[in-house]
């Protein structure tokens, strides 16, 4: 029994490290902020890879759903099941802000990729990356044959 609550403790203090490690490397309070304003649920209003435009139904049927650092993800063009990530790094003080995730579940699961972001108002944001997690963009702008991505996405309201 004693073991038994010693293990049970020693598993709730990793636990609170990894929670206060993830606060750090997210970048302090600047990035625990930009967090915030991501919390909830957006749809995609508009779309393109490899420097052409996504279809039209592939982008209406596209959301994305924030909970703390949890992505939930469905991207038509991209999987045919939801896309599972986690948000390990965000950096709000570069000219190209950056957010690090990883994808637990779907294409390149395991990989971290880095997508430059940037607010248009609270409730739009405009978010770049490569899926493969080879590069990080430096613009928000696709080209053909690279395999970039460029998202637009609209807050749903409550």
């Amino acid at each position: 029994m004693r073991r038994t609550i010693t293990l049970v403790g020693g598993m709730l203090v990793l636990l609170s490290a990894a929670g206060l490690a993830f606060t750090a490397e997210v970048g302090g309070q600047d990035a625990d902020k930009e967090l915030q304003k991501f919390q909830g649920t957006w749809v995609m209003v508009s779309g393109e890879r490899d420097g052409a435009k996504l279809a039209d139904e592939a982008v209406s049927r596209s959301k994305i759903t924030y909970e703390g650092n949890k992505i939930s993800l469905i991207t038509p063009h991209q999987s045919s099941e939801t896309i599972v990530a986690e948000i390990v790094k965000m950096d709000p003080t570069k000219s190209l802000k950056e957010m690090h995730f990883v994808r637990k579940k779907g294409p390149n699961a395991g990989k971290t990729v880095v997508g430059i972001y940037e607010f248009e108002g609270n409730d739009q944001y405009k978010f770049a990356f490569d899926p493969s997690g080879a590069t990080i963009l430096k613009e928000f702008v696709t080209k053909a044959g690279t395999g970039h991505m460029r998202h637009t996405w609209k807050r749903v309201k409550p």
